[in-house]
Formats: C-alpha cells, structure tokens, sequence
C-alpha cells in the first residue's frame, strides 16, 4: 500500500482484521489530505464484484470508536489492481479508519515462523524416517 500526505506525517500503518480495515496514524500540523494507492489483492470494499464505498473515519482524539467521525473522501483513481482515495485531514487530526469489505494481512513475522517450524519439522521427519530405512 501505497501513501502521500499533505499537511502532516504518518506515524504507522496497521491493518485490523475484525474490522476489515486499515488504520493509519497522522500528525497534522496544518489542514492536508492523505492519499492511499489501496491494492485490490489484499484490501478492498466490493460486494458481488462490484466496487463499493469504502467507510472512512477520522479521530483527533484515540483510537477508541467513540471519538470517529465518519468524513466523506475522494476517489481519484481506479485501476484492476488498485484504488486510489483522497481523505481530507484538519489540524490534529491522528487517527483515521478505512473500512472495506476484507482484508488479507501481508506475510508477517508470524507468518514467517510458522513457515520455519513447518519446513524445520518436515526436514527431521525426512531424516528420522530416513536413519530408520538405512540402519
């Protein structure tokens, strides 16, 4: 996923799987928006393969869901593999929301350790059965 921003720095990215979103944490220190070049293979809002509105939601206060305001955004571009959205941010404002209709995490640091215990216990159950056979 790619981001610009105008007016402030982004601190973090992070996806929430519950919610089928993807939350982002600004710092603005003037009035801006914040771009996101959004990749359809592991974040979009469709419904019966059409493409729907995305929920976007912004907090200048925490992250708890009673301090969101939903805040209308521009779709700027549309590819097969991407959409683009424009969210306008004010002053303060440090949390903002994109809800689709799914989510599907990038490998991460869990993901890679499952894949080493797997590929590890699969290669001493070959050599155990293997010292079985020849001895």
């Amino acid at each position: 996923m790619g981001y610009t921003i105008r007016g402030g720095e982004v601190k973090d990215i992070e996806m929430n799987l519950e919610r089928y979103s993807i939350i982002v944490q600004t710092s603005m220190d003037t009035n801006g928006n914040l771009v996101l070049k959004l990749p359809r293979e592991s974040f979009d809002a469709q419904s019966n393969g059409d493409d729907e509105n995305f929920i976007v939601l912004v907090s200048k206060e925490n992250i708890s869901s009673e301090n969101f305001t939903n805040v209308e955004y521009e779709e700027i571009a549309t590819g097969s593999d991407y959409r683009n959205i424009r969210i306008p941010l004010e002053v303060d404002d440090k949390w903002v929301e994109v809800i689709g209709t799914y989510v599907i995490p990038e490998f991460g640091s869990v993901v890679m350790i499952i894949l080493f215990v797997g590929v590890t216990s699969a290669i001493i159950i070959s050599k155990s059965k293997l010292s079985v056979r020849y001895n």
